[in-house]
């Protein structure tokens, strides 16, 4: 299913986060494979034809998902996909959605029956006879036209109905994390989230230029995809505490022993910043790399306070084992710098540098 059909936004919406579904358009001969929905009973599809696709399950990338829910759903198995966008639903009735819009026409495999629909080869120049989704029409059109990477935006009301519609600036993070989102949301930025998959390589001895160097392998594995003007941000932090770094703890056990270290000192927090601005060859390609320090001073932390700490949730994905934005906030007795910075995105300098792109 593409469209959150469960469960209505007021039970299940968590605020600020959308459920990750992808979509692939087929190619062959001049027609997209499209699917008829008209199997399955209370399907908020019903009746429309749309592309094939559906949600990303937990651990999986968006790549991953719609090569198998391609494979599951028409037999068919994708050789090759290309990425062209990148489609928000955000809904007054259902879940709020982020859609992963990709199209192939590189596959193998025989076309199988689907038990959500009718699969059936459509000629490209007859789509806009069929019943589709308002919001489908218009990222269809961008497809047809060839249109390099998009970011859209498409609002439905409780009737689904299109209420509105607006194609977002080109940017791009590639960063899974969640809290850098939220950061260049604070600024009016609403990026696309393409997560880096490259093997990180760190060759360098300074922090400063490990940052810098991460950050950059980030962002040039990203935009080796796009070459229309888009803006590519990689980032990467690291803590630096008593002149050891400090990654994300693997364990609970590794995590205290971190926070043990920070408490009633001060340490560092470094982020490497690398924005991109994609463009044909490197005459029209622009790229700025810096890294942002802020010294954050930690109050002393009783024995049970570093435990129960450790063993929540918290400190497992973040640099140094702590969010400073979280409940370790208590124990924070300062900051000498960008607080932004320790959250995991410098935006003042963030905001420069894209104004000088």
């Amino acid at each position: 299913m593409i469209r959150g059909l469960e469960n209505t936004a007021a039970s299940c919406r968590t605020e600020g986060v959308m459920k990750d579904t992808t979509l692939c358009y087929i190619e062959k001969d001049g027609a997209y494979l499209m699917l008829h929905r008209n199997k399955k009973e209370n399907d908020l599809n019903e009746g429309k034809w749309i592309g094939v696709g559906g949600h990303v399950e937990p651990g999986e990338s968006p790549e991953e998902c719609i090569r198998r829910e391609v494979t599951e759903e028409t037999g068919l198995v994708l050789s090759d996909v290309k990425l062209r966008g990148v489609i928000d639903f955000i809904s007054d009735r259902w879940e709020d959605e982020a859609m992963y819009l990709y199209t192939s026409d590189s596959f193998s495999g025989e076309l199988q029956s689907c038990n959500e629909g009718e699969l059936h080869w459509v000629p490209k120049d007859q789509i806009f006879t069929l019943p589709l989704w308002e919001g489908d029409r218009i990222f269809l059109n961008y497809l047809l036209e060839e249109k390099s990477f998009f970011h859209l935006r498409l609002h439905y009301d409780t009737e689904d109905h299109l209420k509105s519609s607006r194609l977002l600036p080109p940017v791009i993070l590639a960063s899974a994390s969640p809290r850098r989102r939220e950061l260049l949301l604070q600024i009016d930025i609403d990026p696309a989230v393409i997560p880096s998959s490259v093997e990180e390589v760190i060759s360098d001895v300074s922090p400063e230029e490990i940052v810098k160097s991460l950050s950059r392998q980030k962002a040039r594995d990203v935009a080796g995809a796009f070459s229309d003007g888009e803006i590519i941000i990689g980032a990467d932090t690291i803590v630096v505490s008593g002149g050891k770094i400090l990654g994300k703890p693997h364990t609970h056990e590794e995590a205290a022993e971190m926070i043990r270290s920070l408490s009633g000192h001060t340490h560092e927090v470094l982020t490497g910043v690398t924005i991109i601005r994609a463009g044909e060859e490197n005459a029209q390609k622009k790229e700025i790399t810096f890294a942002e320090r802020t010294y954050v001073r930690v109050a002393e932390m009783t024995e049970a306070e570093i435990m129960l700490y450790a063993e929540s949730g918290e400190p497992m994905d973040k640099a140094g084992a702590y969010g400073i934005q979280g409940t370790f906030a208590a124990f924070i007795e300062g900051i000498d710098g960008d607080y932004s910075n320790v959250v995991g995105l410098p935006l003042r300098s963030v905001y420069r540098a894209l104004k000088s792109l």
